[in-house]
């Protein structure tokens, strides 16, 4: 951005006087016409004059050349291929001072302006006898450098091009049909400039055809010149973008001039150490300090910086220069370059093409202290200073699948004035708002990092150390503090600080009845950066348990990129249950790193997140970082969203629901399984160091709410083929924000919820139809369908609305409560059921539409524990004759007496058995399942379900008696 609002305020100063000078000068353009320095030029600056006349524009024929003076002495024009007449001149005792800086055996580097001929030369073709003398890119028979007069040269030019102060002339014009740039003036003798003494006023005349036009320039000190920052204060690792304008540091009018600075001691200066896109171009002899020699090329007081960097500034290398420069004899390291933002601008800047500045400020720069530049005898100073941040939800009520802008203001991490800075998790000095749900296994506790040379090297008796910490406790990012090592590795190793007891008290083992999901959630993008980690592909990411020496792998190779949020394997899960002691994390990257005396730390992050049920006690573990972005360079205000998808039933332990979460992300997804208010309400952190120099934790804290559904039918009655609409109203089912959620009908004849609207996790939604569901059944050996036959579905009207729709026919017939024999609607009433698994008080309700239309709710249970005796999992089977009973007890919280309990018995051979229950008046239940000698072997598992939803969930095995008990 600093390139373009200096340009835009130059073109607000430029365009009305550049639309007069053009109005007076229609076809004269003089490059040292410039109002924001009152016209003035000085030194050895060269001047470029382009005559633009249509009626001289022609290439292919003989035209006569523009009649164009200097201070009335005859300039020569030359035309180019574009049909446009060009010429340089310069003044002649400062061409010659700048020639002389350029040292023998090093021709075009610097300053140089070629080989200088007297103005009696002729055998270029035209002659030049009204100026003091040319100087000619290459060289020529006769010819000098500026330490020496001027002579008669004779011949041609000859060699190579070695002019460095006009490097990018439009080209002769060669055509055959006429002679070269239409004066006949040998081709390799361009870019030739001429050369005058003057002094003060210089008027560059054209006398057209229609009139005179002229511009008057001022040879003299130049006015206007001024060093400025991008701004007044700095945070900690910004960059410092500082503009120079300076009209005489324009030396090359058809280039981006490029000036180098050694900014303490020796204070040195260069002309074109480096390219204008930051190549090397001189070194060596090559490179010449300008510093004794300025006051004889017309600088001033300009010409000469310096700094004092104190404990603010760093110098480093950009787009626009290396670290440093060398010459026959000093190597200079503290360098600054500046580049100009055009060529004949007269604007330098610091940053380049990618908005890198040379000048930058330390990460541990104190808060108000400063740094100086000096640039034209006048200093200025770079201070360094923090801002407060303020943290903000861009609404009071949050549902879900819609999302909500969270906007972070803070101008210390406005690191950049040049683009939108971004707050990334591998960008070791940025701040990340980070939303915790629960209690998520971070690296909060982690230490003993260590690097190791071997894949297959020993953890704890091998290995680099560095420092590491934790400095946010809010995002718990590692930093992982390199500097300034060098060394190779293969794989990193960590202790994290807690137990195979915490660790296993944070999963869900659905081997010990638990339901649901585990993940990882990992950042090791700095690796990848900094660390020369190309590649991924080979990296596994394990824990190391010490006090058995075991490994648990949680992602293999193939698994593991740069970033990742991956499900863990239930087989994993059932691995580290048997462990004990301290939790080590190993990344073994499968390839080489490479730790190259770094200058910058490593954040790292790696957690686990676990979501289900343990019990009756619901399960959601994780932590989301918000990677926001610069609403405009230079801005200082961040921003992203948030949106969170709730559970239902049909969801809480769907893993590609949980697959779809965004936990590292400008645009950050979450999934809540409650309602979340008062104290429990999600509170995005972030911790600032605000102006004072503390740290403060700042934060912006919303609660997430549940809300109870509605359901409604279009119409009180209904004839047989009418359409039946029904909707279901509960922002809780929009799930997508971007798309339209859809709910179907359970299409599966075996499960017990066909023809409900539903899926594994149960039934969202019955149509019953004389208080019987709308079910298909078989009569005689033919089916007759029921609501899955009719393509409902429940489609949401729109993306975010939370209303739902869906219609079918009224049918004539349904089948009976038995299914065995088909009954008339007529006279029925139409019923709906939704199961709404969290209402406005977070509770489990069922909504329906009574006979007089009313709403009725009743509490769905909340999960059981089922229980088995003396906590055995493992029976024997018994002998031939005998029977072994598994006694199967648990209790329902909210049961109504009389209901019954569902219990589904799946044996190892994949058969199914349906089992009925009744509780007591206090929901206690027991029921037995018999075991034959004949009974197979293998896993048994029981699901129970109460009032359509599913409650609980039990595993034993069965063994032979041969095989043993196992404990």
């Amino acid at each position: 951005m600093n390139k373009l609002v200096l340009l835009a305020i130059m073109g607000i100063l430029l365009i009305p006087l550049a639309s007069s000078a053009f109005a007076a000068n229609p076809n004269l353009y003089v490059s040292a016409e410039n109002p924001l320095y009152n016209n003035h030029f000085a030194g050895s600056m060269v001047v470029e004059v382009v005559i633009s006349d249509p009626s001289l524009s022609d290439t292919s024929e003989g035209k006569g050349e523009p009649d164009v003076t200097v201070n009335g002495k005859d300039l020569r024009m030359v035309q180019a291929t574009d049909g446009k007449w060009y010429a340089y001149f310069a003044n002649v005792d400062k061409a010659r001072a700048a020639d002389q800086t350029v040292p023998t055996g090093q021709p075009g580097k610097g300053l140089d302006f070629g080989v200088f001929c007297s103005k009696d030369t002729i055998s270029l073709g035209p002659s030049f006898t009204q100026s003091e003398g040319i100087a000619v890119p290459r060289a020529m028979t006769g010819s000098t450098n500026g330490q020496t007069g001027f002579n008669t040269c004779t011949g041609t030019p000859s060699g190579s091009n070695i002019n460095n102060v006009v490097k990018f002339p439009k080209s002769i014009n060669t055509n055959p049909s006429i002679q070269p740039g239409q004066i006949n003036l040998n081709a390799d003798a361009w870019p030739i400039i001429q050369l005058y003494s003057f002094n003060n006023d210089v008027v560059v005349q054209y006398n057209a055809a229609g009139g005179t036009q002229q511009v008057k320039l001022q040879y003299d000190d130049i006015p206007n010149i001024a060093l400025s920052l991008d701004r007044t204060s700095y945070p900690p690792n910004s960059e410092v973008f500082v503009t120079i304008n300076d009209m005489q540091l324009n030396q090359d009018p058809t280039a981006r001039d490029s000036w180098t600075f050694n900014v303490e001691s020796p204070q040195a200066v260069f002309y074109y150490a480096f390219t204008e896109n930051g190549s090397p171009a001189a070194s060596g002899a090559g490179l010449v300090n300008l510093m004794s020699h300025l006051s004889n090329m017309g600088f001033e007081k300009n010409g000469k910086l310096s700094m004092v960097l104190g404990s603010v500034v760093k110098l480093k290398s950009n787009g626009f220069q290396a670290a440093s420069v060398s010459d026959s004899t000093t190597t200079y390291q503290k360098i600054v370059t500046f580049v100009e933002t055009q060529p004949n601008s007269a604007v330098f800047e610091t940053g380049d093409f990618g908005d890198v500045s040379s000048i930058g400020i330390l990460s541990n720069a104190p808060r108000g202290q400063s740094a100086t530049i000096q640039y034209n005898s006048k200093s200025t100073s770079i201070v360094s200073g923090l801002a407060t941040a303020d943290i903000s939800l861009g609404s009071n009520r949050v549902l879900s699948g819609q999302k909500i802008p969270v906007t972070v203001v803070d101008p210390d991490q406005n690191i950049n004035n040049g683009v939108r800075d971004r707050l990334e998790v591998f960008r070791s000095s940025a701040l990340i708002p980070s939303l915790t749900i629960g209690n998520p296994i971070t690296l909060e506790s982690a230490s003993g990092v260590k690097f190791h040379t071997n894949s297959g090297d020993n953890i704890l008796t091998t290995g680099t150390s560095v420092s590491s910490s934790v400095p946010d406790k809010n995002s718990d990012r590692l930093i992982i503090d390199t500097r300034p090592s060098s060394f190779g590795f293969a794989k990193i190793s960590m202790n994290l600080g807690i137990s195979a007891s915490q660790l296993q008290s944070v999963l869900i083992n659905t081997g010990q009845g638990d339901m649901g999901t585990n993940w990882v959630n990992y950042d090791l993008r700095s690796f990848a950066n900094q660390l020369e980690i190309s590649s991924f592909s080979g990296t596994s990411i394990s824990l190391f348990f010490s006090s058995d020496g075991s490994t648990v792998t949680l992602l293999g190779a193939g698994s593991v990129s740069s970033q990742g949020f991956t499900q863990i394997s239930d087989a994993t899960v059932t691995q580290i249950s048997s462990k004990s002691g301290p939790v080590f994390l190993v990344v073994d990257f499968g390839t080489a790193g490479n730790v190259a005396s770094e200058t910058d730390t490593q954040p790292l992050v790696f957690d686990l997140f676990s979501f289900g049920k343990k019990g009756n006690t619901d399960v959601n573990n994780a932590i989301y970082r918000f990677e926001l972005r610069e609403t405009a360079q230079n801005s200082s205000t961040f921003t992203g969203t948030l949106e969170y998808v709730i559970a239902s039933q049909l969801n809480q332990f769907d893993a590609n629901l949980i697959r779809t979460l965004r936990t590292i992300d400008q645009d950050v997804k979450f999934f809540v399984n409650q309602r979340l208010i008062d104290e429990k309400g999600i509170n995005i952190a972030y911790a600032d160091r605000d102006a004072t120099g503390l740290t403060t934790e700042t934060s912006t804290k919303t609660d997430v709410r549940t809300n109870s559904g509605t359901v409604s039918l279009n119409s009180k009655t209904f004839r047989f083929g009418s359409p039946v609409t029904v909707t279901l109203m509960d922002p809780d089912l929009n799930v997508n924000h971007d798309t339209v959620d859809i709910y179907s009908v359970i299409d599966n004849p075996a499960s017990s919820d066909v023809d409900a609207v539903g899926g594994s996790g149960g039934i969202l939604l019955e149509v019953l139809i004389k208080d019987i569901r709308y079910k298909r059944c078989t009569i005689n050996g033919v089916e007759y369908g029921g609501l899955a036959s009719t393509g409902f579905t429940l489609v949401e009207t729109g993306p975010n609305t939370g209303r739902f729709e869906g219609t079918f026919k009224m049918p004539s017939k349904i089948c009976n409560r038995s299914g065995t024999e088909l009954i008339s609607t007529a006279g029925g009433i139409v019923d709906l059921k939704y199961y709404d698994f969290r209402d406005s008080s977070g509770q489990q309700n069922i909504v329906s539409l009574s006979k007089d239309t009313k709403t009725q709710t009743t509490q769905i249970p909340t999960k059981t524990t089922p229980a088995l005796p003396s906590k055995s999992k493992v029976y024997v089977l018994p002998t031939y004759g005998k029977t072994t009973d598994v006694v199967l007890t648990g209790k329902i919280p909210n049961y109504k007496q009389g209901t019954t309990i569902q219990l589904l018995l799946t044996m190892p051979d994949g058969k199914t058995t349906k089992l009925d229950a009744f509780a007591t008046k206090q929901g206690l239940y027991k029921t037995l399942i018999t075991l034959k000698h004949n009974s197979p072997t293998g896993k048994y598992t029981v699901d129970i379900k109460y009032m359509q939803s599913q409650i609980g969930k039990i595993s034993f095995d069965v063994v032979r008696s041969s095989s043993g008990i196992l404990r």
